[in-house]
């Protein structure tokens, strides 16, 4: 079963991202969903994330990829990056 837990806007391999959790089989593990990600797939506007709506929109974008974006942090292969995170990108969608 899957649990998620609240996005949160990060900085991750040096760019904004949106950082979760999710609680898989008793374990917690981080992800990460890269914003070229959201723009190819959840429909985030480049224009908005440099605007000071950038927080508002990075969220509305995660919110309707929601459930396309938790089927893929739970079959996720991918490998850890440094930081000890997955990090979903656009290809994985």
């Amino acid at each position: 079963m899957v649990y998620p837990i609240e996005p949160r806007i990060a900085y991750v391999e040096g760019d904004v991202a949106v950082q979760f959790n999710y609680l898989i089989a008793g374990r917690s593990q981080t992800y990460v969903v890269t914003l070229q990600a959201l723009e190819d797939h959840f429909g985030l506007n480049p224009a908005a994330v440099a605007s000071q709506q950038r927080d508002v929109a990075i969220g509305e974008a995660f919110q309707r990829g929601w459930e396309r974006i938790r089927n893929v942090a739970a079959r996720s292969k991918c490998e850890l990056d440094g930081g000890h995170h997955i990090v979903l990108h656009t290809d994985d969608f």
